[in-house]
């Protein structure tokens, strides 16, 4: 019996190395692959052109860009903190 566990294992963790392989060379990346955007880049560049535009002056699309930038990484720390305590909790 001990033989045949032997036997099984092998060409299981064969297959596994080779699918583990295959995994990782289908997809290929290019050395040059850029990043994604920031992701509010759109709200950015929205309060850039309404400034221009003169539908809002450039301190305030300034301190619009601050304000929005500033409470979104706090509201993700605020997350990050909570979902630590969660974790050591349970």
């Amino acid at each position: 019996m001990n033989a045949e566990r032997v036997v099984e294992t092998k060409p299981r963790k064969k297959r596994r190395q080779t699918a583990t392989r295959r995994r990782s060379t289908s997809r290929r990346r290019s050395p040059g692959a850029t990043q994604r955007p920031h992701p509010r880049l759109c709200w950015y560049a929205g309060l850039a052109v309404m400034a221009v535009v003169e539908v809002i002056e450039w301190p305030l699309a300034i301190l619009m860009m601050l304000g929005h930038e500033i409470a979104h990484r706090a509201h993700s720390q605020a997350l990050r903190d909570f979902a630590e305590g969660i974790e050591s909790g349970a």
